[in-house]
């Protein structure tokens, strides 16, 4: 997955996220006008942040039928993603590569997620949860994208992903909350 960092103006201050230890730099702003080429699928995603009203509504999913090895292997899979974060933002995009495309739509890998990751954890886990979802999801290389936000002047941060028009996880209502300083893709 490929990495793009969204600077953003703020107080006189510019921010960015750092792409190999995933930490928000502070810079002092002095008016740097940089272009950023994104894909057009970035583009149109950050336009659905900019305006979440304009998002489509998310369809009731079926639970998919997975054998006790898959679901086993996906578990692990999402355990290895959760411990890997803890230690290090670069490890953990490097080894979100490893995932193999098996739900249909990143709703789906994110409702096993959560299924199968403890509850009272799951609010720390936006970023780990965004990874394997884009990992596990057939669409998402063709139509998703992964936000990285921060609150400002809070420096709060968060993950979420925007896909084919939808933003995926119905028991995520902070993201609306963060403003985009990087995308994965």
């Amino acid at each position: 997955m490929k990495f793009i960092s969204l600077p953003i103006n703020f107080n006189e201050k510019r921010y960015e996220l750092n792409s190999i230890f995933g930490m928000l730099l502070e810079f002092e702003n002095k008016n740097t006008n940089k272009t950023i080429t994104m894909p057009p699928k970035v583009i149109e995603a950050l336009e659905y942040c900019n305006k979440p009203y304009t998002l489509t509504k998310i369809e009731s999913v079926g639970k998919k039928k997975s054998s006790v090895i898959q679901k086993y292997k996906l578990s692990t899979y999402a355990y290895l993603l959760t411990s890997i974060n803890k230690l290090n933002f670069y490890l953990v995009k490097f080894f979100s590569n490893i995932g193999q495309p098996i739900f249909d739509n990143a709703t789906n890998s994110i409702l096993f997620f959560r299924h199968n990751m403890p509850s009272a954890i799951q609010n720390d886990l936006c970023l780990p949860r965004s990874l394997f979802a884009a990992s596990t999801s057939k669409l998402f290389k063709e139509k998703g994208v992964i936000f990285i936000g921060v609150s400002l002047p809070s420096n709060t941060m968060h993950a979420w992903i925007i896909e084919d028009g939808k933003q995926p996880d119905q028991f995520d209502s902070k993201w609306i909350n963060f403003q985009p300083v990087a995308a994965i893709y």
